[in-house]
């Protein structure tokens, strides 16, 4: 077996290049790929984010200000 064959787990960054890298040299790199805490709860976040702007947007057009200042705890 190649040494390639035998990695079980690749940690990485979401850096496209790293994820082409990987999966260009790496048999069933996809599978094996496990990314950093950091970037998983950036996209989290900011998914999160994007949805409350979303939603506030909505409840301000039927006079509801209930979402507003509430990005941060506080």
């Amino acid at each position: 077996m190649a040494y390639r064959e035998a990695i079980d787990a690749i940690s990485l960054d979401m850096w496209p290049a790293y994820i082409n890298a990987c999966q260009a040299n790496v048999p069933g790199a996809d599978e094996k790929m496990v990314f950093d805490r950091f970037h998983i709860m950036r996209h989290a976040i900011e998914a999160v984010d994007k949805v409350r702007k979303q939603e506030h947007k909505a409840l301000l057009k039927a006079g509801d200000d209930t979402l507003a200042r509430s990005k941060y705890c506080g």
